[in-house]
């Protein structure tokens, strides 16, 4: 069991409490699962309470027993109605505002909630979680670097995979068998609602120039319109740009990185746009650093595509996604995002995927993507796989 330090959680109960002491929220009930793995360590079938000070409760709403060696009390938690109780026999406040991830709590729970614990205020922490989740500790970019070392083994294998692969579904099958042989967890975490995705999106010419039907730049279209996402059994042919965009996750923790291939050549307008990918990736490597606005950052990028006379595919069809890069960690979808108009900040320790991609319409998607790190000096790139665009001959 891949489990952080005690040492390690409890610094993380800790900002987070400074945070609520600061808002003059009385505590905070953790029920999302990512959330309670951020703050224990674990999935369980549990809710943690987390005190504005002092050590957090741990709700089990399961019928085993958690394991040994859990550093906070534990209690058993039969009903919603019993929370009041609880937390009483425990010394915690029962009034005042208590904090929930309101951006991800489904309505009748929330409801449910409010009837057992009458004259609470109940207000969002969601997004305070989440900024706190941005910056990660040394911990979790060591994580995040070993992941980077065992990914250059994984993508050195795909002109291998592409050169005995007849279609876009066999390519990502044997892509995603070889990085679940690797360790690759299955699955990867969202927070947006409706927003999915396979921890692989592999797409092979001109169907990958398609308007994306999640939030993405690049989705294809899929094997089926109940999810218009990744291969949809094109033949590979000669010219195509294959984009691979792999969401590696082996304890956890995702990096997401997308590399583009084509069999035998390339068209000019794919080289030109390949090479204006990584010149707007250069230009945010100078530019990103703390106190950088990502609005400023998307403006920058989208300035450069449009001088590249590549404006109309800019990061996606359809006027394309209005970011050019998110945060990731425990969700492929954190903060910070390099979103239009955002006043958001970089801060020390963030880490984002930049990905400047375009969709050429009668080519398909050509563009980058590789995770940084927001150190003083600038961005430390944890990606280790060359940036390339590889041509396999067959």
């Amino acid at each position: 069991m891949n489990l952080p330090p005690a040492t390690e959680l409890a610094a993380r109960i800790k900002t987070f409490q400074n945070h609520m002491a600061a808002r003059d929220i009385a505590g905070a009930l953790i029920l999302q699962n990512t959330d309670l793995y951020y703050f224990t360590g674990r999935i369980w079938p549990a809710y943690l309470y987390i005190p504005a000070a002092g050590d957090p409760v741990f709700l089990n709403r399961h019928r085993g027993e958690i394991d040994a060696g859990w550093p906070w009390p534990v209690v058993k938690l039969g009903k919603l109605d019993d929370l009041p109780g609880i937390l009483h026999d425990a010394g915690l406040a029962t009034s005042g505002s208590l904090g929930l991830e309101l951006d991800v709590l489904p309505v009748m729970l929330w409801q449910r909630l409010q009837k057992a614990l009458p004259g609470r205020n109940l207000v969002d922490v969601g997004r305070l979680i989440r900024q706190v989740r941005a910056v990660k500790t040394p911990w979790e970019l060591d994580i995040l670097r070993s992941y980077a070392r065992k990914d250059c083994d994984l993508w050195g294998e795909v002109p291998a995979l592409i050169a005995t692969a007849t279609t876009d579904l066999e390519l990502a099958a044997a892509f995603e068998a070889r990085a679940r042989e690797q360790g690759q967890q299955g699955l990867i975490r969202l927070r947006g609602f409706n927003q999915e995705m396979a921890f692989t999106c592999i797409t092979a010419g001109e169907q990958a120039a398609t308007l994306s039907s999640y939030d993405v730049p690049i989705a294809g279209v899929g094997l089926t319109s109940a999810f218009p996402f990744g291969a949809a059994g094109i033949t590979l042919e000669p010219g195509q740009p294959i984009s691979i965009d792999f969401g590696s996750c082996y304890a956890a923790y995702v990096l997401d990185t997308t590399r583009v291939f084509a069999i035998n050549h390339l068209p000019d307008k794919g080289w030109h746009a390949f090479d204006t990918a990584l010149a707007i990736q250069q230009e945010m490597m100078a530019l990103a650093r703390p106190g950088a606005a990502c609005g400023e950052l998307f403006d920058r990028a989208r300035t450069m595509a449009a001088k590249a006379g590549l404006s109309e595919g800019f990061m996606g069809a359809g006027g394309g996604v209005p970011f050019l890069g998110h945060g990731v960690g425990l969700e492929v979808d954190e903060l910070p995002v390099l979103a239009r108009g955002s006043r958001e900040l970089l801060a020390k320790g963030m880490v984002i995927a930049i990905e400047p991609k375009f969709a050429l319409p009668g080519i398909g998607a050509v563009g980058i993507e590789n995770c940084f790190a927001v150190t003083d000096q600038g961005l430390e790139k944890l990606t280790a796989t060359p940036d390339e665009l590889r041509i396999v001959d067959r």
